[in-house]
């Protein structure tokens, strides 16, 4: 006995199972035929390996969207750079100039394909290997930025991403606006700036450190070297500095709000400036005073302290 087709479509109404098994095999074959078509792709494009002659001491500049980006100084003339998106519809451009020979300068940056973009669908993350010498800039909005080994100026900016900086012998410049900012055994003038940010400063070298944030705390853990300029601001939150028992700088250090707690051996300067109206300062050397340390802070608490 034969099904008319009706019967057959009434059959599969009324029959809740039979629909679904329906459903599922058009939903098959439509996904064969956009898989065969090439019209179906992954959520994330395959990582990129690119090697660059370089100079010894190229510029280097990243502009991402955001992402994690690892930068290494190494002892080779080339710059190794690898890549990854989160979606096809994020590409990066690379540009080396000049074009022929060793690049004197060398570019990254991404972009979306589509303005829809957005969230971690926008997302790279950058592993480069860079000559020692190499000046390097980035730029990375959301995301860590990691740079660690040169000898030449590098310049990392951030909205809200963590930026650890290690072994940077050149002019540091970093500034982010809400992350964290770890900056460890500097040798060269660094500047650090943050809104909301926490900064770190570890074992540094350098003779000349300006450090500021509005809302964040700062630490400051390490020697002052002879005949350096150390500045460190912050408004609202707190100022700790751990130094050895052997340092020896001029401090002026002043909250106008907050409070001001000393454990290390100051000797006052007899004729210290006022302080500031209902406020707190400390002006006085330790040892021979070569360095010069300036603490400030409008509501915070300075703490000054020996490294254990």
């Amino acid at each position: 006995m034969h099904t008319s087709a009706l019967e057959k479509e009434t059959n599969t109404v009324s029959n809740p199972r039979a629909k679904v098994t329906a459903t599922y095999q058009a939903a098959r074959t439509v996904l064969s035929i956009l898989v065969s078509a090439g019209l179906l792709v992954a959520a994330g494009a395959s990582p990129v390996e690119k090697t660059i002659e370089t100079t010894p001491n190229p510029r280097i500049s990243l502009g991402n969207i955001q992402g994690q980006v690892v930068v290494k100084g190494w002892n080779k003339s080339v710059v190794h750079a690898t890549w990854s998106t989160a979606s096809p519809r994020v590409e990066v451009d690379e540009e080396a100039a000049p074009p022929d020979g060793p690049a004197e300068r060398v570019r990254f940056s991404t972009h979306a394909l589509d303005p829809s973009v957005t969230g971690h669908d926008s997302a790279a993350d950058y592993r480069l290997e860079v000559p020692l010498n190499s000046s390097v800039e980035i730029r990375n909005p959301q995301g860590l930025v990691q740079v660690e080994n040169l000898q030449g100026d590098t310049t990392v900016e951030s909205v809200g991403g963590k930026i650890s900086v290690a072994d940077i012998a050149g002019h540091l410049s970093v500034r982010s606006v809400g992350g964290d900012i770890e900056i460890a055994r500097p040798s060269g003038r660094v500047e650090a700036y943050s809104i909301t940010g926490n900064l770190h400063f570890i074992s540094p070298t350098s003779r000349k450190i300006r450090g500021t944030t509005t809302s964040g705390k700062i630490t400051y853990e390490g020697d002052f070297a002879p005949g350096g300029d150390y500045s460190l601001s912050a408004y609202s939150g707190d100022l700790d500095v751990f130094c050895p028992a052997n340092a020896s700088f001029e401090l002026n250090a002043k909250s106008v709000r907050g409070r001001l707690e000393n454990s290390f051996p100051i000797t006052p300067k007899r004729h210290a400036p006022p302080p500031p109206s209902a406020g707190f300062s400390l002006f006085g050397t330790s040892n021979s005073g070569t360095a010069t340390v300036e603490l400030t802070s409008y509501r915070g608490t300075i703490r000054i302290r020996r490294l254990p």
